[in-house]
């Protein structure tokens, strides 16, 4: 997997994981895990991508560092986990708060507006996301 950002978090807390594992009683994708060790807290080194022509601004990667104040996927993951019954990943987040997230079932990579609370697809997968940052 690319890497596709600057000032990674070097700390990388993959307890999270396993805790989230064990209480929801779910597998996290492993291209979701291998996302996180390139990109752990990182800010995108292109901040823009398009998608079916639309313009997306990514402000920074969440980072599996507890002790990341800004950026921690803590408590989004837990709000996402519980909303959508353990399906979707927040993984990164814009300047407005609105999230991109991976289906934990089909790998597929979305826009969460949380004005609407909709879903926007970007792509089929964390490969051809990580794709659009070139």
């Amino acid at each position: 997997m690319n890497i596709i950002s600057t000032e990674c978090r070097t700390k990388y807390n993959e307890n999270i994981w396993n805790e989230v594992e064990q209480k929801y009683d779910i597998f996290i994708r492993t291209d979701i895990k291998d996302f996180f060790k390139f990109n752990n807290g990182g800010y995108p080194i292109n901040d823009i991508i398009i998608s079916d022509e639309i313009e997306y601004e990514i402000r920074a990667f969440l980072s599996l560092d507890e002790n990341d104040e800004n950026y921690c996927i803590e408590k989004p993951l837990s709000y996402f986990l519980t909303k959508t019954k353990a399906k979707i990943i927040p993984i990164a987040l814009d300047s407005g708060d609105n999230y991109y997230c991976v289906n934990n079932e089909s790998g597929k990579v979305y826009f969460w507006s949380s004005d609407t609370d909709s879903y926007y697809l970007i792509s089929e997968n964390i490969e051809e996301f990580v794709n659009l940052f070139n």
